[in-house]
């Protein structure tokens, strides 16, 4: 692809992303104001709207930050501007699984019937402690990422780097890797960002999405002697497809960039493109998914695009939003 064709496919993507996100997050804050209080599920979907839209802008900065600098990644000091990029791009996806991952705990727990005396009283207390475990995420990791600040290039690599470098030739850059000025452990840091990152919200997101699988599949069976109430599984099936939906997103997004790092790793032709598609594709279709699964939304993207009066969600059936207690 032409170093054209690069930007104008980073600026589509953007631009879907963006506006998705946007659309989702006015429309939930609206909500909030009309009902005078704020749902976990809103809270969640607005978090995950915010960084979001942060990631997809991030990734269109440096993209074209590339573009127009081939040299960046190689110039010393760091660049304020290129460690801001980073850490955003970095800060912004892990709260956005997080949330996803918080969000699929708290269906779950919502949703399926448990035995256990613990869980019972969690359930109860369900949206307290989600609205807390999303908030001590945002502000944690906002914290946790603030090293990348000190990132530099090493001051004792001596080799020369041509100037003459066109789009690809610069993504794949030979420069020397960045060091944190700063007395950590690097390697413990890497491994503990990864971490946060891929293995402990995916330990969240499937064990939780598959219980509501197996809880639907019972529920359906029970149904099915019952057929007066075979429409009070909406709720569920709702629920389910969004949870896999994000999930399955999550995974795609998870392996392109591990894609990416075995291809650099065995110092293959791979361009930094590879991750800004990656993360792009995670911000637009993530919010279409959140559009789609919200009944709300999806009324008011109708009545934007079709002079249709939007409704508000009446059921628990009709949306797979369900009611904080």
């Amino acid at each position: 692809m032409t170093v054209a064709g690069h930007v104008l496919v980073s600026v589509v993507m953007a631009f879907a992303g963006v506006s998705g996100n946007m659309f989702n997050l006015i429309f939930t804050i609206q909500q909030h104001l009309k009902s005078k209080k704020i749902q976990t599920v809103g809270l969640i979907l607005s978090i995950i709207s915010v960084n979001n839209i942060v990631l997809v802008i991030v990734i269109l900065m440096l993209v074209l930050s590339v573009f127009i600098v081939p040299t960046i990644w190689c110039i010393r000091p760091y660049p304020f501007f290129l460690r801001t990029v980073i850490y955003l791009m970095l800060n912004c996806s892990c709260i956005s699984f997080w949330s996803i991952a918080w969000q699929s705990l708290f269906y779950c727990i919502k949703v399926v019937n448990f035995s256990s005396e613990f869980l019972i009283s969690l359930k109860r207390n369900i949206s307290t402690v989600i609205n807390t475990a999303v908030l001590l995420s945002c502000s944690g990791f906002s914290v946790f990422f603030l090293p990348i600040f000190t990132l530099d290039l090493p001051a004792t690599d001596t080799r020369n780097f041509s100037t003459n470098y066109s789009l690809n030739a610069t993504l794949n850059a030979t420069c020397p890797n960045p060091t944190f000025f700063v007395k950590i452990d690097e390697m413990a840091y890497i491994v503990a960002a990864l971490f946060f990152l891929c293995p402990i919200p995916l330990m969240i997101m499937l064990p939780t999405s598959l219980r509501m699988v197996v809880h639907l599949c019972a529920h359906t069976l029970a149904l099915r002697k019952n057929q007066t109430q075979v429409q009070g599984s909406d709720s569920y099936v709702l629920v389910c497809k969004l949870t896999i939906s994000l999930v399955g997103v999550y995974l795609t997004t998870l392996f392109i960039v591990f894609l990416f790092m075995v291809i650099r790793m065995m110092e293959g032709t791979i361009t930094y493109l590879t991750l800004a598609f990656a993360f792009s594709f995670y911000g637009a279709m993530s919010s279409v998914i959140l559009t789609a699964s919200n009944r709300y939304l999806k009324e008011k993207l109708w009545s934007l695009f079709c002079c249709r009066k939007a409704q508000e969600p009446t059921t628990k059936s009709q949306t797979c939003e369900t009611v904080d207690g």
